[in-house]
């Protein structure tokens, strides 16, 4: 009964090692503030949703090929409350493979939505001055290639003697799907006034 009991420790034990640990925000979130500021108005954001395929460093190399969001990629406007601003440097600070940041269902909520089309343009109309973040996750196809030893080559001296042997390796590429997260802060500051972004 001992030894079960020590097993069922031990499972936990790894269980938890292994679960993904979660925050929120600690801000008062103030929704009539979040309401205010995504009220109407007469600006618009405008632009287009993109992104290029990472590194093994995770670094997007400049030169890379952009890929384009697909059509009806979901684009999310948050207004910048102190609440959001939490929210955003925590994530920044915390986030990695075992550790998410989420912000609260009820502050979710007060954001704005726009598709993208063909070509992974988005705009958000009617929008008051103010500062806003905008977020979206571009999904793509990527392809990528790895060496596989196929043989090798022997070289003989003159008199048929072994010297030595150089592997021959071949390229194989493949395709698979990825998705990045792109973001941007953008700041309205007159209404009326129309900004152009890439995101």
């Amino acid at each position: 009964m001992k030894k079960v009991f020590a097993f069922m420790i031990l499972i936990c034990v790894f269980i938890s090692s292994k679960a993904q640990n979660t925050y929120y925000p600690q801000a008062f979130f103030d929704k009539k503030l979040a309401q205010t500021m995504i009220g109407f108005g007469n600006s618009t954001i405008e632009g287009v949703a993109s992104t290029k395929q990472k590194t093994a460093w995770g670094i997007k190399p400049l030169l890379a090929e952009k890929h384009y969001a697909p059509k009806g990629t979901v684009v999310m406007l948050f207004p910048v409350t102190p609440y959001f601003e939490e929210f955003y440097n925590m994530r920044r600070k915390y986030e990695n493979k075992k550790t998410t940041v989420y912000m609260s269902e009820e502050a979710f909520k007060y954001r704005i939505e726009a598709l993208t089309d063909d070509h992974g343009r988005f705009k958000f109309e009617k929008l008051k001055p103010g500062k806003y973040y905008l977020e979206t996750i571009v999904n793509f196809t990527a392809t990528a290639s790895y060496q596989q030893k196929t043989g090798q080559s022997d070289a003989y001296n003159a008199y048929g003697g072994y010297l030595y042997s150089t592997p021959i390796y071949q390229t194989f590429f493949y395709g698979y799907s990825s998705g990045n997260r792109e973001s941007k802060f953008v700041e309205i500051k007159q209404d009326g006034e129309l900004k152009e972004i890439n995101l």
